[in-house]
């Protein structure tokens, strides 16, 4: 079986490559030098790999150059908490605010039974 990367390209696709690159460079991703490397390099494939290359730091866009993927940034994880999370994350600044404002130390124990909780509701428990 042939790997995606190794098919020939086209005029075609070279030409929608062309276009991207023009998007990109109108929409200040690229500048002038990029620009003008990726199109030499995208008039000069061969495989369909070559041409994904030129592509692999860019958002993918629409026609009209508007984003239609979003990624984050390089080096910045997608983070998607659940809400036991944030109560896990909160729940010890509320003892310790429990503690200062009554002085009575077993405010701390909502700790571990909020983490018990937290555990049985995500249903790993």
């Amino acid at each position: 079986m042939t790997d995606d990367r190794e098919i020939r390209v086209g005029e075609p696709e070279r030409q929608r490559a062309l276009e991207l690159l023009a998007l990109h460079f109108a929409a200040g991703r690229l500048d002038p030098d990029e620009y003008e490397d990726r199109r030499g390099r995208a008039t000069d494939a061969i495989t369909r790999g070559e041409l994904n290359d030129l592509f692999t730091d860019l958002p993918a866009v629409d026609d009209k150059g508007q984003v239609v993927e979003r990624r984050p940034p390089a080096g910045m994880a997608a983070r998607h908490r659940n809400p036991s999370q944030l109560i896990m994350g909160l729940v010890p600044f509320v003892a310790v605010g429990l503690f200062l404002a009554t002085g009575r130390w077993w405010w701390f124990l909502l700790i571990p039974v909020a983490g018990v909780v937290a555990r049985y509701l995500d249903g790993n428990g």
